[in-house]
């Protein structure tokens, strides 16, 4: 009996299926940081050193206008940026995937063929959880003392998590269109770069006027001021759904392409 034949006999909703697919395709990507443990160096060594830099090298010089100290004024940018570093590493997967010969035996397997995409950005997910853990508690060792309450960092999760699945399906978009893995991992820097030209370190008001316009209403710095204001314990006015919905439209249009350019690589 070949494996599509045995998956038939069993009984199962397709929906069901589909979620089984997605949830192997997650614990295959996740098992190869057993392998490759330089995975979780970009969502836990760079965030740790932007932390300490924030705090210790800049902090002293940078004055943002606002009251509190700069580390609980960066904090909110850095976790953005630790998002960014994780969804980077989805392009890495993605092309080492397609170019690897890895592709041609999934094709011989009754799986849900989007679930190998799917499987990256999930595990991607939990790669993020990861190196927020790490950021905050640095970031609480190192002075960070944000006011919000558990709904306040609840929500703030959920937008850092938003941030990162909008970005790891922009960044399986460029692993699938990278010619090979080494130009996938030079193009998983389009992702990082938007990061630091928004307000995520400095505020937006005190950029040139021309700079501003770009910087002051970009995605990042509306998903950035929302964090900012969650942890404050403030409420985020219009920049929560702002980034909402900018980052909606971003996760629509990248699984769209990206799903177009598997199907037509995967068959």
């Amino acid at each position: 009996m070949t494996a599509a034949a045995a998956r038939d006999s069993v009984t199962r909703h397709p929906a069901a299926w589909a979620v089984s697919d997605y949830w192997e395709m997650a614990k295959r990507s996740l098992r190869h940081i057993r392998h490759d443990p330089e995975q979780l160096g970009n969502v836990t060594i760079t965030p740790v050193l932007l932390v300490l830099l924030m705090r210790f090298l800049f902090g002293g010089a940078i004055n943002t206008g606002t009251h509190g100290s700069y580390i609980n004024f960066a904090m909110p940018g850095i976790f953005v940026a630790a998002a960014a570093f994780a969804a980077a590493t989805t392009a890495v997967s993605v092309a080492a995937d397609m170019h690897e010969g890895v592709i041609d035996r999934f094709r011989t397997l009754p799986i849900v063929k989007s679930a190998v995409i799917t499987g990256h950005v999930t595990a991607d997910l939990a790669r993020s959880l990861i190196g927020l853990a790490v950021t905050v508690g640095v970031g609480y060792a190192t002075g960070f003392r944000p006011s919000a309450g558990i709904g306040g960092w609840a929500a703030a999760v959920g937008v850092i998590l938003l941030v990162t699945f909008a970005l790891s399906w922009l960044s399986a978009l460029l692993g699938l269109i990278g010619r090979s893995v080494e130009v996938a991992q030079q193009l998983g820097a389009i992702v990082v770069i938007p990061v630091f030209l928004s307000s995520a370190l400095v505020p937006a008001a005190t950029m040139p006027s021309w700079l501003r316009v770009v910087t002051a209403n970009q995605p990042f710095t509306q998903a950035i001021d929302t964090l900012r204001a969650l942890l404050a314990g403030q409420p985020p006015g219009s920049h929560w759904w702002l980034a909402g919905l900018e980052f909606a439209g971003l996760i629509a249009a990248a699984v769209t392409v990206a799903s177009a350019l598997f199907r037509r690589a995967a068959t």
